[in-house]
């Protein structure tokens, strides 16, 4: 009796003990700043993926210059007392932007915050600023920006895989699954696919993006519904010309 009392009062102190080190773990060791998302694929044995930032002037007013891209960064250490600054550099090596294409700030700030209940992760997220060209008009899959974490005194990197990120900027949306080549949406409701049409079906048609594969499949009246109001607006507005020269038209 003895030995089993020993042996459940060691069992639920050596559970106590885990758990309070896993607790802490994200919280402890040298102060490190890492990205969100990783910008290669995680290394043996990661299962992560790589992943990018995406940003389209498509869906902004035609008048927009900059836009905002929003990247997470992760801070682990001991919790903060005080912000953290730190830069950003370009990694030229698969940057294909030109320098009149972005802004990036002399400092960022991660900003200190009041751990909650539980929280594991300690995010803070900075603004990137991509500006449109004359050029970035033209191209089909936009540019590239490759950027570097560069922290400050006392501060390290965090996981190899999340010290940079990649972050692209096009003109263009690309083609939703739900509008497929050869598709139903395309037989039988909006036709061909083009950038210009699609910009004007979600500006005076759909401008919350609720035209999906499940709308098509569940509610197909609900997507001709959507295809009918573009419809009007363009027999409202004729004229309307994609960017191949060609009338904007719809099926139905």
């Amino acid at each position: 009796m003895k030995r089993y009392l020993y042996f459940m009062i060691m069992l639920m102190f050596l559970s106590f003990f885990s758990c309070n080190e896993d607790d802490i773990k994200v919280f402890d060791g040298q102060a490190q700043l890492y990205f969100d998302k990783f910008y290669m694929n995680a290394l043996q044995p990661g299962t992560e993926g790589a992943d990018s930032t995406v940003m389209s002037f498509f869906f902004y007013p035609d008048d927009t210059k900059t836009i905002e891209a929003e990247v997470v960064v992760n801070y682990s250490g001991l919790p903060l007392t005080a912000d953290i600054p730190f830069g950003l550099k370009v990694i030229s090596e698969g940057t294909t932007a030109n320098e009149d294409e972005y802004d990036l700030d002399d400092q960022y700030v991660f900003h200190a915050k009041p751990l909650l209940e539980g929280q594991l992760d300690i995010q803070d997220t900075i603004k990137i600023r991509l500006n449109l060209s004359e050029r970035l008009k033209k191209m089909e899959k936009g540019v590239r920006l490759f950027v570097e974490l560069v922290p400050g005194e006392g501060i390290g990197l965090g996981q190899y895989e999340r010290r940079r990120a990649v972050i692209i900027s096009s003109y263009v949306a690309e083609r939703p699954d739900w509008w497929k080549e050869n598709g139903e949406v395309e037989l039988t409701l909006l036709g061909k696919f083009s950038n210009t049409k699609y910009k004007l079906f979600v500006e005076h048609a759909d401008p919350g993006m609720t035209m999906d594969e499940k709308m098509i499949e569940e509610r197909p009246d609900l997507a001709i519904g959507l295809v009918l109001k573009f419809k009007e607006w363009l027999i409202a507005n004729p004229g309307q010309k994609d960017e191949y020269g060609n009338d904007i038209t719809v099926v139905i």
